[in-house]
């Protein structure tokens, strides 16, 4: 059974995501296939979020993405990379690493590179480092990435995402249903159900 999973390098929610692709890989034996989407591609600018409001009494409440760390039993990363990061010469890496063979290692190094080892996977020099213990013909892959060979395949948010039925990533597709942003257990259940449906 394979799972389609919609994700971008640079989203914190994508690296809960990673982990629980890996659990389901171990659980359900599933394939993953691994769906570039551009958080922030070229014409979009980089967001400014707004501070919240403080009241000066208020107690601290823990956000939804640190309700999800804890959810899945992660903590949150402390080494992240530079940010914020468009990530589209990382997808086109990925999916030229396709068509060699899976991607799963590639992408998983990408994530660690970026989230727990604080590498910059904005140079380019330092994505080609993490790449060439996955990729056979590296030359190919730099020429690749250059001429973008693959951006069709390249979702971009927030329209051309929204196009395709994804409002957020990381999002699963499990038998004919979505799953965004949802703790582990929500995508073991769906995954059960999926199986006794076929």
């Amino acid at each position: 059974m394979t799972i389609r999973l919609a994700h971008d390098f640079s989203c914190p929610w994508c690296w809960i995501g990673l982990q629980q692709a890996k659990l389901l890989r171990q659980e359900f034996g599933v394939d993953i296939e691994w769906l570039a989407y551009e958080l922030y591609p070229e014409d979009l600018e980089f967001g400014k979020p707004k501070p919240p409001e403080d009241p000066g009494d208020k107690p601290p409440t823990p956000t939804r993405l640190e309700l999800a760390y804890v959810a899945q039993g992660m903590e949150k990363p402390t080494n992240r990379g530079p940010a914020p990061v468009r990530t589209h010469q990382i997808h086109e890496i990925v999916e030229f690493a396709k068509t060699e063979g899976p991607p799963d290692d590639l992408i998983e190094a990408i994530y660690r590179a970026f989230w727990e080892q604080g590498a910059d996977i904005r140079n380019l020099d330092t994505l080609f480092e993490i790449a060439k213990p996955s990729i056979k013909d590296t030359d190919a892959m730099v020429r690749a990435v250059n001429e973008r060979q693959f951006a069709a395949k390249i979702v971009g948010f927030d329209e051309s995402a929204y196009r395709t039925g994804v409002y957020h990533v990381p999002t699963f597709y499990i038998g004919g249903e979505r799953y965004a942003e949802q703790p582990y257990v929500v995508l073991q259940r769906a995954m059960r159900e999926a199986k006794v449906a076929r």
